[in-house]
């Protein structure tokens, strides 16, 4: 399943576990634009797409990560257990408008 033409969707480049808070996800490249522009810790409201599994709603914050001599790069935290790390080929599209039982 290849990231499509949806504005503002971005692949997965990788993901991690953070006990006891979720799933932190980086972009893949090219980080989306819009990603730089939220405070951050910002909620925004996402669509998880999965190879053979229906789209879930999630929310997520926005979180800065960096490696030794790297500068920081965006990432974003999901408020979510999948159970498992997302499959290759998963992807994520940000949505304009959180549904108010995200909040």
């Amino acid at each position: 399943m290849a990231t499509p033409t949806v504005p503002d969707a971005f692949g997965i480049a990788s993901s991690w576990r953070v006990p006891g808070l979720g799933l932190l996800v980086l972009p893949a490249a090219p980080e989306p634009a819009w990603l730089a522009a939220p405070a951050l810790h910002s909620e925004v409201a996402l669509r998880l797409h999965r190879p053979a599994a229906p789209p879930l709603l999630l929310v997520a914050t926005v979180e800065e990560i960096a490696y030794a001599g790297q500068p920081a790069a965006r990432a974003l935290l999901l408020d979510a257990d999948l159970g498992k790390l997302p499959a290759i080929g998963s992807w994520l599209e940000l949505l304009t408008n959180m549904p108010e039982y995200l909040h």
